[in-house]
Formats: C-alpha cells, structure tokens, sequence
C-alpha cells in the first residue's frame, strides 16, 4: 500500500486522556449551548444583517467582531447567509440553528480561523459549491489552542468539510454528508472527535495526520462514519473512514463504520494507536489496518462483518511491529475481486508479523485463512493462543520460510476447516502436511501444542 504525501511542520506534544477529552467536550458544550449563553447572544440582525441569500460578508465580519470585544455569541436568524472568507476572531462565537445556512460563495474557506486561543462555531448549516469545484474547506483552524465546533450540518464541501491544522478542541455532534474529506487534522494539539455522523465522502472519513512522526493522540470517539469511496484512486491512502498517518497515541473507539471501499481504520506509521470496541462492516479490502513503520497497536473488542480480510498488522520490512490483537469477533469475509485480469485475492481473519499476541479473538466464516502468521522471512515473536476458528478454508497457515523467529501457536480451537487446521506456508506456496496432526517438530521456530481440532 502506497504512503500519503508527506506534509511539512513539525510534531507538539501530547494531550489528555479520552475520558477527561469527552468530559470537556460535553462541560464545553454546555457553556456555549446552554440558554444563558443563547440568551446574552448578539442579534446579527441588530447589525444589519439579514439572511435573505445576498452576500454581506463585511458586515457579519464586523458584528462578530463587536460580539466578540464584547465578550458575547453572535446569533444568527433563520436565513440564508452567502459569504467569502469570514474570520472569527479571538474568543469570537458564532452560533444559530441549522436553518441559518451559511453558504460558501467563493473558492475560498467559508469560515476560518487563524492564530486565536479560542473560537466557537455552534449550530448552523454550512455549505459548499459541491465536489469538485476546488478543494476548499467549508470551515479552516490554524494555530487555534481551544476550538469548538458543535453540531453543525456540512454539505458540499468541494475538499475537506473541517480542516483543522495545529489545532486542539473539540469536533463533535456535527453531521457532514458529501465532502471529499469530512475532517482533515495536521498536527493536532489536543483534539476530540465524538459523535459526529459522516457520509458519502469521496476520499476519506476522519484524517488524523502528523507532518512528521511523532505524538498526537487525538481522540475519535463514538462517531458513524459510513459510504466513504477512494475516488482518487491509489492502493489505500484513499477509500477509509479514518485514516491515521504518522500520528502516534491515537485512541479510535466506539465508532460503527461501514461501506468503505478500503479500510475502516487505517494506521499508516503511527506509533501506540488503540482500535478498540469499533464495529467495520462491509470493507472492500482489511477492515482494522495497522501498516508501515508503527510501534505498538491494541486492537482490541472490535467487531469486523463483512470485509476481504478482517485485522492486519504487517510489514516487518518497514518497522512495523508490536501488536496486542485481542477479543474481536471477525465473521463473514470475502475474497476481493480480481484487478486487472489477476486472480481473486486470497481472504484471511487475522494477519501479523512481528511482536504479536492473538488470542482470545473469534473468527467465523473465511473463504482461505482463518490466521496468517508471517509472509516469507517476515515472520517473528507471534504467539496465537486461545483463539476461536470456524469454517474457514485453512485454520491457521504459518510462515516456514529459512530465518523466520519464534512463533507459538496453542490451545485454539479449529473446527470446519475445509483443507487443514494448521499448513506451514512458503509464501503462499503449501510446503507441509497438517501441522496439528503430525510433523510441527521438523521446523525449529515453530512450537505447536494443545489444539482442539473438530
């Protein structure tokens, strides 16, 4: 699988935990939503300003800059608001309900913000001039410490409906349906993703990206992210519900993810990610991915329905390694069509190379491998125990492949496989008989014991 492109600032430090990320967000929307902060707002129609479609950007500039040296929410009416580039301004709030529909009527972010401590966008409807007309954002943060964006309705963006660039806050309860990208963040500085609804983006759901490696640990929480395509083609940096790329600590949880043309969760090269208790239905190739040069990965109480391969964690050659692959249910694969005149690709549960422990996981229902331990020499440290493999076309292949490391493999449960419980593979060539049954003491790295085979 191909690498984003690099961006170029450097990385920040780390933020706090997700329950402290989830408890701000929810203290944080109390404050700017509540009725007392609603009810000492600014009129934007006290300024002139009326959504009756004609573009007053200047003047809705000017009464959210008197809001704000006030120390006060400017509200906007009922209405239809076109405007070019409107900037908040320090501890500047906008806020309205969802028929207050800001519209974007140049190439231009519809809103931004630059540089401020804090900034507040809450309510509202804010629209693009569609896919494909640029690759603007419909909302931009740069250097912005505090900001908070609640739910507000995007549609149309023609690039990311949120970009977000060294910035921290709180993205939450917005709905974003038809961007290329719903959230795009670079270099986050303490930010939470929670309960957002995403769909029918043409390249990705939620980009939690870094400049260069390093920590970022930007929460994604409970959010439904759902019908995300790779319309710009490549191998998979494209086509996932979130995309992580060099950003360590991430913590994906709780979301449900479905219809994507790739991956639900990708992780490309960052270090400690948790992907815990997400549900990834109907993937059109590895459903939880971690890939490239990452340290570290739990993957842990997922559920995976429907995808050519259900959790990978891979390429040793790139420094991938260090995986806790525990407690998922993975059921209902498929082999990915064939490209261009190839053959179909061959479907497995759960893939691992390097540093890893599988167990307790249930797989149910693989066209080819229930586990794949290693590819080739890739193989090292993997232990695969406790684990539950029904009708399955092989139980478990493992790597035999000259200067391969260690590899446990015990007390796991293998019934219906259709060819064998356990092959030893030479890439993807057979080169034994049924290792459960005879013949695990010819290969040195290999420690087979205790499996139960029906």
């Amino acid at each position: 699988m191909a690498s984003p492109l690099d961006p170029s600032t450097p990385p920040l430090p780390p933020r706090p935990d997700r329950r402290t990320i989830l408890g701000a967000a929810l203290a944080g929307s109390a404050l700017v939503a509540g009725g007392s902060a609603y009810a000492a707002a600014i009129s934007a129609e006290s300024f002139g300003v009326r959504g009756d479609g004609s573009e007053r950007t200047g003047a809705l500039q000017q009464a959210l800059d008197a809001a704000a040296a006030a120390g006060r929410p400017l509200a906007l009416a009922p209405g239809d608001y076109p405007v070019t580039g409107l900037r908040l301004p320090a501890g500047g709030v906008l806020v309205g309900p969802r028929s207050a529909r800001l519209r974007q009527a140049s190439g231009g972010p519809a809103v931004s913000a630059s540089g401020v401590g804090a900034a507040r966008v809450v309510g509202m409807t804010i629209e693009g001039l569609g896919a494909g007309v640029g690759d603007a954002p419909l909302l931009s943060a740069v250097d912005v410490g505090d900001l908070l964006v609640e739910d507000v309705a995007f549609a149309g963006a023609p690039g990311p409906a949120i970009r977000l660039e060294r910035s921290g806050g709180r993205v939450r309860g917005c709905v974003v349906a038809g961007a290329r990208v719903g959230l795009f963040s670079l270099d986050a500085t303490g930010l939470a993703v929670a309960e957002n609804t995403i769909t029918d983006c043409l390249d990705n759901g939620i980009q939690i990206w870094r400049s260069q490696k390093g920590t970022d640990g930007a929460q994604v929480i409970a959010n439904r992210v759902a019908r995300i395509r790779a319309a710009s083609g490549g191998t998979g940096e494209n086509g996932n519900g979130i995309n992580v790329f060099r950003a360590g600590g991430v913590l994906v949880a709780d979301n449900v993810i479905s219809a994507c043309d790739f991956s639900a969760v990708r992780n490309n090269g960052g270090d400690g990610i948790q992907i815990v208790s997400n549900r990834a239905q109907d993937c059109g190739e590895v459903a939880l991915f971690t890939e490239f040069g990452f340290e570290g990965a739990v993957i842990a109480s997922n559920l995976v329905d429907g995808a050519a391969h259900g959790i990978v964690s891979t390429n040793l050659n790139e420094g991938g390694r260090m995986a806790a692959i525990t407690g998922n249910v993975v059921r209902n694969l498929f082999r990915r069509p064939a490209v261009e005149g190839g053959q179909e690709a061959r479907s497995y549960g759960i893939f691992a190379e390097a540093d890893a422990a599988i167990s307790g996981n249930v797989i149910d229902g693989v066209p080819d491998e229930g586990l794949r331990l290693g590819w080739g020499p890739y193989l090292r440290n993997v232990a695969a125990t406790g684990n539950v493999l029904r009708e399955c076309g092989v139980g478990i292949v493992v790597s035999v492949v000259e200067g391969v490391g260690p590899v446990l493999i015990a007390s796991n449960l293998i019934t219906g496989a259709r060819r064998a419980a356990i092959l030893g593979h030479r890439w993807d060539e057979t080169a034994t008989g049924d290792l459960a049954r005879e013949g695990a003491d010819a290969w040195a790295h290999l420690t087979i014991a205790s499996n139960a085979v029906g």
